[in-house]
């Protein structure tokens, strides 16, 4: 189809810009890309003939983050106009699938060796999550990951039983060291009393039985809050 009075028809263009879209993708990864770009992009292996910008968009605006649309089930998508079955069994595949590829990750390939490292690592499990979660990363005298635990859903509300579990659990593997980390529903990484006191209550239980305990992350929708970064471990 051909351009009539010098502009492009809809359907030709929206083609094109896919198409640079994809190319943008393909040679600067997914750095050179907005999160509505991202989205927008996921989405048009779903929807072959609509504007999927406009649908992206909507759904952040629905959702609030990336994150929340990934986690979001799929008849709270189908909820956004545009978005049928398909499209949203598409979405919500999205966060199963990087769960299962995290944990294909072979023992002892995983290296968590700087803050910034562990912060990647435990935000792809825990940002977005609706409810609280507690994970464990053992890792060896290297700091390669030997196993990782969900030790706590929901909030950590008997202290003695849950520094007792993480310790438990590090003996069981024959850990070197362990990160701990957990997520704060709201968004905002930020600790509280409560996790200030139950970190340093880990700490010792941990110096007790010769285990290092490397870190304390804090996942919300800002930048992870690290226990060790900021001198409070």
């Amino acid at each position: 189809m051909t351009a009539v009075h010098g502009h492009q028809q809809p359907r030709e263009y929206a083609e094109g810009h896919r198409t640079r879209l994809r190319a943008r993708y393909r040679q600067n990864g997914e750095e050179a890309l907005q999160d509505y770009e991202l989205l927008e992009l996921l989405l048009t292996f779903a929807i072959p003939r609509r504007d999927t910008k406009v649908l992206a968009k909507k759904l952040l605006e629905r959702f609030g983050t990336l994150a929340r649309v990934f986690e979001a089930e799929p008849a709270s998508l189908e909820g956004v106009d545009g978005i049928g079955p398909q499209t949203a069994t598409l979405i919500s595949l999205i966060r199963p699938l990087a769960t299962r590829f995290l944990k294909a990750v072979p023992v002892g390939k995983t290296l968590l060796r700087s803050t910034a490292e562990a912060a990647t690592f435990f935000r792809a499990k825990l940002k977005g999550l609706s409810e609280e979660e507690v994970h464990v990363a053992f890792v060896n005298a290297k700091n390669a990951v030997m196993a990782t635990e969900c030790l706590q859903r929901g909030t950590v509300d008997q202290s003695a039983v849950y520094v007792r579990k993480v310790i438990e659990r590090a003996l069981a593997h024959k850990a070197s060291g362990f990160i701990l980390a957990h997520n704060h529903p709201s968004g905002d990484p930020t600790p509280s009393d409560h996790d200030r006191e139950l970190t340093q209550a880990v700490k010792a239980a941990a110096a007790a039985v010769g285990i290092r305990f490397l870190d304390h992350l804090i996942i919300g929708d800002a930048v992870p809050f690290s226990f060790k970064a900021n001198g409070l471990l």
